[in-house]
């Protein structure tokens, strides 16, 4: 196979290229030798090179065998650790695929969503005393053999989860539900789209798979279809006919394994034939290994040189038929397109932003940016909405943030970005600043105060979360009898969104606190998004939303009194600000263009009395 570094062909009699020059060669850096079977050599020592992960044994244990990588990881695994050796701060990590790395300082496999969880890496020398590598199964062999560079060749066949938790008891599980009608629905006095059903298994991978390739439509038969962004299940020859859906991560306990002791591998045979092992035809091959590879040739004496400069010109006419050039120095390497993180200039919080996939990374309830959240939830809460809860029936003292999911969505984000760039330039510069807003805050992560960024809330049932996350807001199903016209809506009090959240076996949307069947144990989800007010109309007292008003079938931004111009967004004012002639008891903001709306955050949370 072919070699990545070829060692210097020793001089032969003959051989009309080993002739001598008083050029010095370029000898091209130390690089790990790629052999048969995809297994590399070390350099200093000859011997070859394999790498492990810590694997599951079928018996229940946890990283308790050893699995070989494949070759064509390895060679990557070996290339960047070299790296690493150079310069130990630079390079500690390796991309493996888009959801695991290798951090070589700790030598472990992690994930990026959740680097807690992890599994040993090892990179060990065939034949040395301190190997004590066991005989790979079959199954890994094969899959080495066969060279694959997929998620196959970081998940043991052996185990059942393709998890690198190294201590959570719970892990959770996407499903995927439909609105049903309880009952046998209206016709028979039972209730329209008030239960959520379960698809069935094949349905929902069809949907899984289409969520994970960002498809917008999903077909479930001949006659319905899954709308993504909206999360609707829809008929083809009726668009309007259409039931919620939802996509829910539901937490299931691990499956306990029994722990056995790991079986000894068997000795080796060392007989011929088929009963030759795995030990013994890697010895051999080590073996010709070192009588193919011969030591690079020593430099010429200064006897040898002058010899061979005064007999070149007593034969100048054959010299000039055998003397070849000194080979010409390997090309440097085109230089590295830059990283991701730098084209998209995202915020700083994201992890390990290497690609444009979408991702969504587990927040550390350790970190500052979870207690900001639990923070903001809990300062926000308006104080009326504890002693009546208002549109939810569920009574509460706080609002307790019990998970919290950040988005990582580089093409959402770039298009968010260039929205909020362009309302800046608009305003030569900075928009007139919006003060009073109760969601700022310096614990916050950095928000573009020249836009009139904000963090702000926005709740809804959990079951078009996820649509949103991924696609973004629809502004084509927004309602013109909001307030402020067919807008997009939030809040700067946490209590406010919750009004409009439901989970759980209810399947309530927005305003309809007689329909919420949420329960006191129900896990919610709110959105906390990025939202880039620009240059904001503040309706101190509401001109209406009836007939021949001025918000009435408003779809659009409000235009400026001067003409042309607009508004990019509208602060509906509270009573708190503005007093008794203001018709909210808090705020409300609303824009018109969904791509001034970036949702950040997933955030679980619970009603707690």
């Amino acid at each position: 196979s072919k070699k990545i570094m070829p060692p210097k062909r020793k001089a032969r009699d003959g051989d009309s290229t080993a002739a001598a020059s008083t050029t010095p060669s370029v000898t091209p850096a130390p690089a790990p030798t790629k052999v048969d079977d995809d297994i590399l050599v070390d350099k200093k020592t000859k011997k070859p090179i394999k790498w492990y992960w810590a694997g599951d044994s079928k018996g229940g244990g946890h990283q308790d065998v050893r699995i070989v990588y494949s070759g064509d990881v390895s060679v990557k695994l070996e290339t960047a650790y070299q790296d690493y050796l150079r310069n130990t701060k630079k390079n500690k990590e390796l991309k493996l695929d888009a959801e695991r790395y290798v951090d070589f300082e700790d030598m472990v496999q992690r994930r990026f969503d959740d680097a807690k969880k992890q599994r040993t890496v090892e990179r060990l020398l065939e034949g040395a005393d301190t190997d004590t590598t066991p005989t790979p199964s079959k199954a890994i062999e094969k899959r080495a053999k066969h060279g694959k560079d997929s998620d196959s060749d970081y998940v043991s066949s052996d185990s059942d989860s393709d998890s690198d938790d190294d201590s959570s008891d719970d892990e959770y599980v996407a499903k995927w539900f439909w609105a049903g009608d309880s009952g046998g629905g209206p016709a028979k006095g039972g209730g329209h789209q008030d239960i959520w059903l379960e698809y069935d298994a094949a349905t929902s991978s069809i949907l899984e798979k289409g969520f994970a390739a960002s498809e917008k439509k999903v077909k479930v038969d001949k006659e319905r279809f899954v709308d993504m962004q909206n999360m609707l299940q829809r008929r083809y020859d009726d668009e309007t006919k259409r039931r919620g859906i939802k996509r829910e991560d539901v937490k299931v306990p691990k499956k306990k394994k029994k722990k056995t002791k790991a079986k000894k591998p068997a000795p080796a045979d060392k007989g011929k034939g088929k009963g030759k092992s795995k030990v013994d035809s890697d010895e051999e091959r080590d073996k010709k290994k070192k009588k193919a590879v011969t030591p690079p040739p020593s430099k010429p004496s200064s006897s040898s040189s002058s010899s061979s400069s005064s007999s070149s010109s007593s034969s100048s006419s054959s010299s000039s038929s055998t003397t070849t050039t000194a080979p010409a120095p390997t090309p440097a390497p085109a230089p590295a397109p830059p990283p991701v993180v730098n084209l998209i200039k995202c915020p700083s919080t994201w992890t390990h932003p290497d690609s444009m996939d979408y991702r969504e990374v587990t927040v550390d309830s350790s970190g500052d940016e979870f207690k900001w959240m639990k923070e903001l939830f809990h300062n926000t809460i308006w104080p009326g909405h504890k002693v009546s809860p208002g549109l939810s029936p569920i009574y509460y003292s706080t609002l307790d943030v019990t998970r919290v999911v950040r988005v990582q969505n580089p093409m959402h984000w770039m298009r968010y970005r260039s929205r909020r760039d362009h309302i800046i330039d608009s305003a030569g510069g900075k928009c007139t600043y919006v003060t009073k807003v109760l969601t700022a805050s310096p614990r916050s992560p950095p928000v573009e105060g020249a836009a009139n960024e904000f963090f702000l809330f926005h709740g809804l049932n959990s079951a078009n979360a996820t649509g949103i996350c991924k696609f973004g807001f629809d502004p084509r199903y927004c309602s013109l009898d909001g307030m402020y016209g067919a807008g997009l809506y939030f809040a700067e009090n946490s209590s406010k969104s919750n009004q409009y959240s439901h989970s759980g076996a209810c399947t309530a949307v927005g305003f309809k606190p007689g329909a919420c069947r949420c329960a006191q144990s129900d896990e919610l989800c709110m959105l906390v998004c990025r939202v880039t007010l620009g240059d904001t109309l503040i309706e101190n007292v509401f001109r209406g939303n009836s007939p021949g008003q001025f918000w009435h079938g408003r779809r659009t931004e409000p235009t400026k009194p001067s003409g042309g111009a607009i508004y990019n967004s509208v602060l509906g004012e509270s009573k708190i600000n503005y007093g008794g002639s203001a018709a909210l008891q808090l705020r409300e903001y609303i824009v018109y263009e969904s791509s001034q709306v970036y949702p950040e955050y997933k955030v679980y949370y619970k009603r707690v009395k």
